[in-house]
């Protein structure tokens, strides 16, 4: 199945400025975050004359069902992932239209039709799809280039993954047109490998940058939409989840863990590109280990455990050897595997 969720993608220096007129005569309420609200006011002060519910900060059961009380005629979402997929499974619970101003350029929660949902203690717990509509989504690039840098150096690791994971589902190509579409679209993920990421090209927000950009917030989650489960996730996110049920590996962002979870995925899979990978990861100083990550070596038993749970939870083809994967995250536990 093809979905797609956004009616309108605007970025642009001034982009925010067209919200007021979108809005109408509706009534509208923002869900705002805790940091990048403050920023988009600074950006646009007309933004805290629309009223607003604040946002718990776990995209989970009871937070939707918290904020399900409000009945405006618009949702508009300001802030990150986690934030826009709870307006996202709001807006499609009460059939209203939602439009999406990021505040970070983390992940692609703005362009896709999905939900990831978590426990409120940040556990992963399933990821809910649905045709939403997204009006538009809002990328203005003076609230975007001066947001924090290390979730854009995890954004761009989380959309690279878009290539490995839908490669490792599908192949390099596929008669089925819409994840072939997907699978276009992913090589062009993969191909930021090629560009700086380094934080002063960011912040000068030149031509390499605004691609970037736009891959992750809005061609990443076209994957997905194109290519539905032939394209969506595979061992990476895999990894992501049984992670996340560590506390250890709660202040790192899900892109970080991402990337480790490829260099799993792709030593897995005997990849050639397994060593570029990890070289690309080091360079930006994105996790390699799990010593890094806070997992003992005592506890990689217990991780390949959950591993095989959640590829089974997603329907990911199972591991035929599980003590290849404890081998694998044997020598990852303090450096990247030889």
């Amino acid at each position: 199945m093809i979905r797609q969720a956004v009616l309108e993608y605007d970025h642009s220096n001034g982009a925010l400025d067209q919200l007021y007129s979108l809005i109408g005569n509706r009534d509208a309420l923002v869900l705002k975050g805790f940091n990048g609200y403050g920023e988009a006011i600074r950006v646009s002060p007309r933004l805290a004359e629309i009223p607003s519910v604040r946002f718990k900060g776990e995209c989970s059961d009871e937070e939707v069902e918290r904020l399900k009380a409000h009945r405006p005629d618009v949702w508009i979402a300001v802030g990150g992932g986690k934030l826009i997929d709870t307006a996202k499974r709001i807006a499609f619970t009460q059939s209203v239209p939602l439009i999406v101003i990021p505040t970070l350029v983390s992940n692609c929660a703005a362009f896709t039709p999905l939900s990831v949902i978590y426990g409120e203690d940040g556990t992963y717990l399933r990821y809910d799809t649905f045709p939403v509509v997204i009006e538009r989504v809002i990328a203005d690039e003076r609230l975007l280039r001066d947001s924090p840098y290390d979730y854009f150096k995890a954004g761009v690791i989380d959309t690279v993954a878009k290539w490995f994971e839908a490669r490792y589902i599908s192949g390099t190509t596929s008669r089925d047109a819409g994840i072939q579409s997907g699978l276009s679209l992913a090589a062009q993920c993969g191909a930021l490998m090629d560009l700086s990421i380094r934080e002063d090209d960011f912040r000068h927000y030149g031509t390499d940058i605004r691609s970037i950009v736009d891959h992750v917030l809005a061609i990443g989650g076209a994957v997905g939409g194109f290519g539905d489960a032939g394209t969506r996730v595979a061992v990476a996110h895999a990894v992501h989840n049984a992670l996340s049920r560590f506390d250890s590996t709660h202040h790192w962002l899900h892109g970080d863990k991402v990337g480790f979870g490829l260099i799993v995925q792709e030593r897995l899979t005997s990849s050639e590109d397994a060593s570029f990978l990890e070289n690309w990861l080091q360079a930006i100083a994105a996790p390699t280990s799990l010593d890094q990550l806070g997992i003992r070596f005592d506890q990689i038993d217990e991780l390949v455990d959950y591993v095989v749970e959640e590829m089974t939870i997603q329907g990911i083809h199972k591991i035929e050897d599980a003590e290849r994967l404890k081998e694998i995250l044997r020598n990852l536990q303090e450096i990247v595997y030889k």
